[in-house]
């Protein structure tokens, strides 16, 4: 059940919107209107009623995108206000006019001028407004002139709009565009027929040719990733006074035929791509659910530990006394390499006086005195441990905790070696022993390549259907990986010895060690000085002064420093080398 909340906290933080990356305030309602003259420039009028926190000192840089037009037009910003609204959104007060200041490159990077006003960046067509003192709610109104807005034809005046640009800070609701037409007086509107209109956007969009002149879109939201297009014809006519140069410039173009078969094409095609995002959205989808399912399935079957004999709760016994102590951090630690097996190793073998500590004369660990190659006998790991030792210590007697990490930076190559053939000599200590279920392994090993299928499946469906669907996927896949990860069990040898070793840990975590380490001998504590380094808890264990115990306690940190800072400089090296 636990697990089950683990994945579902998973696929919900990956689902959820990430607040940083997002603006503080909303776009609640837009209104545009497009007035096409007679010259073909088109005259706009773009209100944006937005709702700031209500909650701190307002300053913001709001912008405006405003592109599609054909390539020779050209945009003249007429003027930028702004007013404040009341909860019917009416304005209160007057209106505010923002004063035009010239265009600075680096306020594409989030500058500002030091006074409130606007600017436009014709290179990006991206207008920029900075105001500070902003109200909670308020409407800004952009007045703009497109020059050669219009495209002519023979038979047709082509006007496009991108209304609602792609990448917008924040979405839009209630995305209103009306486009108004220079109809003449004794002109009719035939909708279909001499004004014909399209919507490209959102599949929720409307379009309306009204008689009057006027045609009207509307969409509920746009989304920043989305956008919204208009696209009318209408009689090139009604261009009463169009210049000769646009009259010529596609001349010999019929559009009404061509566009109209385009668009439905388009239309065509649109319908077609849907389809077939739903398909591949669903299929994404229903992968992810059986796969999820799957992995649940395996875990039920698999993945639970089986209940140990041995069941108390507190243990001051060592688990398993045959065993060195690195095969058991293997088993605690489901056979993951780690230093802290090397450590551990030293340590016992300070304790058992396969190595001498030397102390200096405040009582600190100083340094470790080697014995020669074969003056021990190889029991366990000692003479792989012996190896790794005369490896940092260049074959001296004797190697100084604080220049552990000499070799490394001298022969890191031959450190890391050493180390790789330490870990082997362990892995072959381990095996024999089959601490783990083979089967739950192979089980693991494919619920890891699922969630890696699933992790390229999120991908795709990234690049072909959209970012939804992507994040759902992806949060199936980190479900399985959590699910695999828990999936590997413990044979029931293996897990009696765990269970000793948990009792052992709680005993010394909860305060046995304190409570009864003066009924125990100096050797007994020393042996468990080194399985509380594997355990993690050798903060909760008291140093007794004078004692191979207490050696143990104080050389436990600096050796655990010493080496780990050797490893980390024989990576380094080696990477650079």
């Amino acid at each position: 059940m636990a697990l089950t909340s683990a994945a579902v906290t998973v696929a919900l933080a990956l689902l959820a919107p990430a607040p940083a990356w997002a603006a503080d305030y909303q776009c609640d309602q837009v209104d545009l209107t497009a007035q096409v003259e007679t010259d073909g420039t088109v005259t706009v009028t773009d209100q944006r009623i937005f709702d700031f926190p209500a909650d701190e000192a307002k300053s913001e840089t709001l912008t405006w995108l405003y592109e599609g037009f054909p390539e020779d037009s050209s945009i003249t910003i007429r003027h930028v206000r702004m007013a404040a609204l009341d909860s019917d959104d009416n304005v209160t007060g007057e209106w505010v006019n923002l004063e035009p200041t010239t265009f600075l490159l680096s306020w594409r990077g989030g500058g500002r001028p030091d006074s409130d006003g606007w600017s436009y960046d014709q290179f990006q067509s991206k207008l920029y407004a900075f105001v500070r003192n902003l109200p909670d709610r308020a409407v800004f109104e952009v007045s703009y002139t497109v020059a050669h807005g219009v495209t002519a034809y023979d038979d047709a005046a082509d006007f496009q709009w991108l209304y609602a640009p792609r990448d917008y800070t924040v979405p839009m609701h209630r995305v209103r565009a009306t486009v108004v037409l220079p109809m003449p007086a004794d002109a009719t509107v035939e909708p279909g027929e001499n004004v014909r209109a399209w919507g490209h956007g959102p599949a929720d969009g409307a379009v309306d040719v009204a008689r009057d002149g006027s045609v009207r879109f509307f969409v509920p939201e746009v989304s920043p990733t989305s956008f919204a297009e208009a696209r009318v014809l209408f009689p090139v006519e009604w261009l009463t006074n169009l210049s000769d140069e646009d009259k010529l410039k596609n001349q010999g173009s019929l559009q009404y035929y061509w566009t109209t078969r385009y668009e439905e094409g388009w239309v065509d095609r649109d319908s077609h791509q849907k389809l077939l995002r739903y398909g591949l959205a669903l299929g994404a989808l229903g992968l992810s659910l059986a796969v999820v399912v799957a992995a649940l399935a395996v875990y039920a079957r698999w993945g639970r530990e089986r209940p140990p004999a041995f069941t108390d709760d507190y243990s001051c016994d060592v688990p398993a006394p045959d065993l060195p102590p690195a095969v058991l951090g293997r088993l605690w630690r489901w056979n993951h390499e780690s230093p802290d097996d090397v450590v551990a190793t030293v340590l016992d073998m300070v304790r058992r006086g396969a190595l001498r500590l030397r102390m200096d004369n405040n009582g600190r660990p100083e340094a470790l005195e080697i014995p020669q190659q074969g003056s021990i006998s190889d029991e366990a790991l000692d003479g792989a441990t012996l190896a790794l030792l005369n490896t940092l210590s260049e074959d001296a007697e004797s190697i100084s905790l604080r220049e552990l990490s000499a070799a490394a930076h001298e022969r890191p190559l031959d450190l890391l070696r050493a180390v790789q053939e330490w870990q082997r000599k362990l892995t072959d200590l381990v095996q024999p022993h089959h601490f783990f279920d083979s089967r739950s392994r192979v089980a693991q090993r494919w619920l890891l390549v699922a969630a890696g299928l699933l992790a390229l499946v999120a991908l795709g469906a990234l690049i072909l259907v959209g970012w939804q669907v992507a994040l759902m996927v992806l949060a199936a896949a980190a479900a399985t990986g959590v699910l695999a990860n828990y999936t590997m069990r413990r044979t029931p040898a293996g897990n009696e010895i765990a269970a000793h070793a948990k009792a052992l840990r709680n005993w010394m975590r909860d305060g046995g060690w304190q409570a009864q380490c003066e009924e125990m001998t100096d050797a007994e504590r020393a042996e468990l000085v080194v399985y509380g380094y594997l355990f993690g808890v050798l903060k909760f264990l008291k140093e007794e002064p004078g004692t191979k115990a207490g050696q143990l306690l104080r050389l436990a940190p600096s050796l655990t420093h010493g080496f780990d800072d050797a490893l980390r400089a024989a990576h380094h090296r080696a990477e650079v080398s």
